[in-house]
């Protein structure tokens, strides 16, 4: 299936970059700081028509097929093969110029996170994962190392909704004196998979979604990682409720004791 995946976000990717550092019209959601482009549109509508081609070739029927997309995409979230899409995961950043932005798949295979790829346009980096078979940047193993919190570099990424980044900001103060150093990134996909490669050592987000965190959180269980909320608990995603928002930690399990100190 990764195969499939990554052909999708190759010819998606084509699409993001024909718009990058265009004059876009921004559409707004909830607020100023919340909005989407005809690129995050365009790139989800060929996603699903490229998985959806590709499979009716292998001979599945369209019945089977489900999709959960950021943009307003939702195809029966119970069939057997349902995919789960960020076609443009860090919006503002590529509405801005700022290349830190790419495409999120994950795969479920009746209800179960099968695989997950992460693809940046602008310098063609595919972070990949299988159930069971290992995690990948671009066919190169990925294995996360322990480092104490005090040798750590942390990503807090920043809620649009006010009552969500005055909670996180309060965190990260918390946490900031005790890194060695806090970085921002705001692309959920790919602080994480800087996390899997060891370049970050904990990210965390709050009122984040299922298409944000799906396909990092198969890769970075992959490569060693893990995945909890606030209290410390394993993230399950509730696939009959894709609006339903997730607080996160991602980090080496050696120091989920050390951060969860800090959200008490």
């Amino acid at each position: 299936m990764i195969n499939i995946m990554k052909r999708a976000a190759t010819e998606a990717g084509t699409i993001l970059l024909n718009y990058y550092k265009k004059n876009l019209t921004l559409n707004y959601k909830s607020s100023h700081k919340d909005f989407y482009t005809i690129a995050d549109v365009e790139s989800q509508k060929c996603i699903k028509e490229v998985i959806t081609k590709l499979l009716l070739k292998k001979g599945i029927k369209e019945s089977e097929i489900g999709f959960i997309g950021e943009e307003k995409l939702h195809v029966d979230s119970k069939r057997k093969h349902l995919f789960v899409i960020d076609p443009l995961d860090g919006t503002v950043n590529f509405a801005f110029g700022l290349d830190f932005f790419s495409i999120s798949i994950a795969y479920f295979y009746n209800g179960v996170l099968t695989s997950g790829l992460v693809y940046q346009p602008t310098n063609k980096n595919y972070y990949y994962a299988t159930l069971g078979k290992g995690a990948f940047k671009n066919n190169q193993p990925l294995r996360m190392t322990y480092k104490p919190l005090k040798r750590s570099l942390f990503s807090g990424l920043i809620s649009s909704r006010p009552e969500v980044y005055t909670k996180l900001f309060n965190i990260y103060q918390k946490i900031y004196p005790h890194v060695a150093g806090y970085r921002n990134l705001n692309s959920m996909a790919i602080d994480n998979c800087l996390l899997s490669e060891n370049v970050f050592n904990i990210v965390i987000n709050g009122h984040t979604f299922i298409w944000d965190i799906s396909a990092v959180k198969l890769i970075l269980e992959e490569s060693g990682g893990i995945m909890v909320d606030f209290n410390g608990l394993p993230i399950n995603f509730d696939l009959k409720d894709p609006k339903l928002a997730y607080d996160v930690i991602s980090c080496h399990p050696g120091l989920k004791n050390e951060i969860i100190e800090y959200f008490k």
